[in-house]
């Protein structure tokens, strides 16, 4: 009886995730000027900028399952989903991920006085 209950939950879990993986990262994306230091999750992408204004930005896609990663806890990002984190500098802090996350370049934006982000 508990299998017949399982298999449709499952069915569903991997058709989310599927969905989750396959949505677009926006090939360019505009960082605003007034964006906080520290760790930041800011529509598709991780920022971190630093004391100095220096800025780098990463996907904001686990790289275990692709989940949407949303949010900030202390210095790292977590993802939602099964608990990855990642340092301010996109590298696998604490698992199941085991490649860092995705980088873009970044060049300044001379219209918003901020930056874009191009996926690298």
């Amino acid at each position: 009886m508990g299998v017949g209950l399982t298999l449709p939950f499952l069915g569903g879990l991997v058709a989310m995730l599927r969905r989750e993986q396959t949505a677009s990262v926006p090939a360019t994306i505009t960082i605003p000027p007034d964006v906080s230091v520290g760790l930041s999750v800011l529509d598709a992408v991780i920022v971190d900028r630093a004391d100095n204004g220096t800025i780098r930005v990463f996907s904001a896609r686990c790289t275990h399952l692709g989940c949407r990663i949303d949010r900030i806890v202390g210095d790292e990002a977590v993802c939602p989903c099964h608990g990855s984190r990642y340092r301010a500098d996109g590298t696998v802090s604490t698992g199941p991920a085991t490649r860092p996350l995705k980088p873009f370049n970044i060049e300044p934006d001379p219209v918003s006085g901020g930056w874009t982000a191009r996926v690298s």
